[in-house]
């Protein structure tokens, strides 16, 4: 990263997990060499996740300095005087003294309700937004890595603008950009922007679903390349993100058998032929598109300029 600091890239995934799987799921992804681990706040999981780390740290088979572990800020302590309480609360779950990298989970602010894990607190079935300016949540952010609370910080959800206008204020550069990424959604501006600013790129959701409209789009072409590899379909999309210079967190999937698999991607490269037919899948298809948000006036989507 550009402060100097090291992320493996490849790591584990736990949006959508049930908390209840999470422990074994965490002690098995570092078993299999998982040293990289993403959450945030909103996915209700860094407790058990603090508790696998902390297991396995006391079975000597990790050290704490070996692991890598990204949570986020979430919109409702954008804040700059809640944005600290946000991040020891991350801390406290995970029972850590520091935080690898933090992330500004998307540049929306968002009120405090009864219920603080509210994704989208609303007021008869309306949205409740803040007028917090993201770059204040940044630069408040900054002064976390400065009392040593997390060691790099970074932004997820941006869009060119947005980060161009966090670039012009801040002393603390983002040193990545969390984004949704697939052959299904390229965003080549974006990622040629933050390369070109040393701004280091985690692709999530690079797998897709089934349940996802855009699933079956052109699976064929990956099958065909994932055959010719002798791979499976997901290891040749983790790859695609690698090849293209991205971390990547794939989630762990339902089976056991998924982590080994997701991990077991450093054995080959895809060749400049088999890259192209992944780029050129690209339909500008997204699926976390934050609808529950609509409105907000920091939307990065719906209000997405360069």
């Amino acid at each position: 990263m550009n402060n100097g600091c090291k992320m493996p890239v490849l790591g584990l995934g736990t949006w959508g997990t049930k908390p209840s799987e999470m422990i074994s799921i965490v002690k098995k992804a570092i078993d299999n060499g998982y040293r990289h681990i993403d959450t945030a706040f909103l996915h209700k999981n860094e407790k058990q996740i603090g508790q696998a780390i902390k297991k396995k740290i006391q079975e000597k088979s990790i050290k704490r300095e070996e692991m890598f572990i990204a949570t986020k800020l979430w919109n409702t302590y954008h804040d700059p005087k809640n944005v600290k309480c946000g991040c020891t609360k991350s801390l406290c779950n995970l029972g850590l003294d520091y935080i690898d990298l933090y992330l500004m989970h998307t540049p929306m602010g968002a009120p405090i309700t009864s219920d603080e894990n509210e994704f989208a607190p609303n007021k008869d079935g309306k949205p409740l937004f803040t007028d917090v300016d993201y770059i204040s949540t940044w630069q408040a952010m900054e002064e976390l890595v400065k009392e040593g609370y997390c060691k790099s910080i970074g932004v997820s959800n941006f869009n060119i603008k947005q980060i161009k206008n966090v670039l012009k204020k801040c002393k603390i550069m983002p040193q990545v950009l969390q984004i949704e990424h697939h052959p299904y959604l390229r965003q080549k501006e974006l990622t040629d922007f933050c390369e070109a600013r040393q701004i280091a790129i985690t692709a999530y959701a690079p797998l897709g679903s089934p349940t996802r409209p855009w699933a079956g789009r052109d699976a064929s072409e990956v099958k065909s390349i994932a055959r010719r590899y002798q791979k499976s379909p997901a290891q040749i999309l983790i790859r695609y993100q690698i090849d293209l210079g991205h971390a990547t967190i794939p989630n762990p999937g339902k089976s056991d058998n998924n982590l080994l698999e997701n991990i077991s991607v450093f054995n080959f490269n895809l060749s400049p032929q088999d890259m192209i037919a992944l780029k050129n899948l690209n339909a500008d298809i997204r699926y976390f598109n934050y609808s529950g948000f609509s409105g907000h006036p920091h939307h990065p989507f719906e209000n997405e300029e360069s």
